[in-house]
């Protein structure tokens, strides 16, 4: 049986960056036009009423204010999560493209196609599974807190219910990790197919995903470095305004913000392509020929 190395799956996407760094600038391109577009869709289909209350019932704790809130904008919120699935989708796709098919190079790995679509459904049913493993689970273990109220019994559930939800979550989240790559791949969708391969390498896959974590977390400590740093050169001087105008309006704040917005989906992108690189170079890993 191969075993698999985590620690070289893990890694996979920053080898990508190096290998590839053209079409890397390129994807950050691609969520630099998209995740602005998306934002602005957002705003006009939901309206600042809309937008006031999501503010405010993601804060709710109150179930009946929440569904009365989903009822009147469910739709909407779909449809975005819809092209919010689509978009990422592409980047995926073009992502593992760069690992799995590196001769296909095209226009940075970017097409549109059946491949695309296969991890739009890939995405969807890590969404049905994780609404069937943790959020409802959660949900229960939460509701089944409240009943019991101050006594012991309460402490104990909610302490050994989430245990026994993160634990199912983690199980199952590592066993559909190979999903997407396997479908990429094969050119069909076959949950059990992709689970039985990981079979005898779960702690490998669960350390891969760590790892992944990991490094995720620190490119987002110095995408935050970098933007502040950004941030702080160009808004240089900002302790004295124009004198009797607004803070807001002073030219070095607003470059200072364009600055943030614009690496924002840089940063963003490159955490998209370690975490799809690792599992796609796990698959290869595991699948040896047929990859």
């Amino acid at each position: 049986m191969t075993l698999l190395s985590p620690v070289a799956a893990a890694f996979e996407g920053l080898r990508t960056m190096r290998r590839h760094p053209v079409s890397v600038l390129a994807w950050a391109g691609f969520s630099l036009v998209m995740l602005p577009l998306l934002g602005l869709l957002a705003k006009l289909v939901l309206g600042e009423q809309d937008r006031a209350n999501l503010a405010l019932r993601s804060s709710s704790a109150d179930p009946r204010e929440i569904l009365d809130f989903v009822s009147r904008v469910g739709g909407v919120m779909i449809l975005l999560i819809l092209l919010a699935l689509v978009l990422g989708a592409i980047l995926s796709a073009a992502i593992m493209r760069s690992v799995l098919r590196p001769q296909e190079r095209g226009w940075a790995y970017l097409r549109v196609g059946r491949e695309d679509l296969r991890l739009l459904v890939v995405a969807l049913i890590h969404w049905a599974a994780a609404l069937m493993v943790a959020v409802i689970p959660g949900g229960v273990v939460a509701l089944g807190t409240a009943l019991l109220g101050d006594s012991p019994a309460a402490g104990w559930f909610g302490f050994l219910g989430g245990l026994t939800v993160i634990g199912l979550s983690t199980w199952v989240a590592v066993r559909l990790s190979l999903l997407a790559p396997h479908a990429f791949i094969s050119g069909h969708i076959d949950p059990r197919a992709a689970w039985l391969l990981t079979h005898g390498q779960f702690l490998r896959l669960l350390g891969m995903i760590v790892i992944v974590i990991v490094t995720c977390l620190i490119v987002s400590i110095l995408g935050t470095t970098i933007s502040s740093i950004v941030g702080a050169v160009i808004a240089g001087g900002l302790e004295d305004p124009i004198a009797g105008g607004p803070a807001a309006s002073h030219p070095r704040l607003i470059l200072a913000l364009l600055a943030n917005l614009l690496l924002a989906p840089v940063f963003l992108t490159l955490q998209a392509v370690i975490v799809t690189a690792a599992p796609a170079a796990a698959f290869r890993q595991l699948a040896g020929g047929e990859a």
